[in-house]
């Protein structure tokens, strides 16, 4: 009775890898909203970190590597382990947790700008969004939102984002609100999935 009991709940819970699927050479294609602007996202071949599965995740744009993220994958959780994996983030940054309703977090670490890295500070929330259409499939859906602040002073920034994550496809669409020192005015950018193309077998 009690073994159903915990199976059934071990399977209604979301499994963070359902929303961030990392199928080495998926490519997905970005656009930008009123914009020509496209983002190619490529999913590169697994990475061994101490028995740990590490997977790069390459951006280009017109064909030029633009930058590469290290990731990581829990059950309930996705992690950032670098921008340079000579480099990794001390300790890995969470870009978001799943739950049976909402999740939230905080994270504190540094990255590895200048000779002692900068501050990095972040607080993450999500939460259930039903079913959304996605590339012509009604899947479920997950909305992300993070605040990031990295440094401080006049050379801070300060990093907000909304994304949405789908169930089989991943990060599908996403807002950044990025504000440089005493700036009052954010750069504002929001992108969109419009293609996934997996590899067969």
């Amino acid at each position: 009775m009690i073994t159903t009991l915990i199976l059934g709940l071990v399977l209604q819970s979301p499994m963070a890898a359902d929303f961030f699927p990392l199928k080495p050479g998926t490519v997905f294609t970005f656009e930008e909203k009123g914009g020509t602007a496209q983002i190619e996202r490529v999913v590169g071949s697994p990475l061994d970190m101490g028995g740990v599965p590490v997977y790069a995740v390459t951006d280009k744009q017109a064909g030029r590597q633009v930058a590469s993220t290290y990731y990581r994958v829990d059950s309930d959780q996705v992690s950032v382990i670098a921008y340079d994996i000579k480099h990794p983030l001390t300790p890995p940054m969470i870009l978001f947790k799943v739950g049976p309703k909402s999740s939230s977090w905080d994270y504190s670490g540094r990255t590895m700008v200048g000779p002692d890295g900068e501050r990095l500070l972040t607080h993450g929330e999500s939460k259930s969004l039903g079913m959304r259409d996605v590339l012509g499939k009604k899947v479920e859906a997950i909305e992300v939102k993070m605040i990031a602040r990295i440094g401080v002073g006049i050379s801070a920034l300060s990093y907000d984002q909304t994304a949405i994550y789908a169930k089989g496809f991943g990060l599908v669409e996403w807002t950044d609100k990025i504000t440089l020192g005493r700036s009052k005015k954010p750069n504002v950018v929001s992108y969109h999935l419009i293609s996934m193309e997996a590899p067969k077998g």
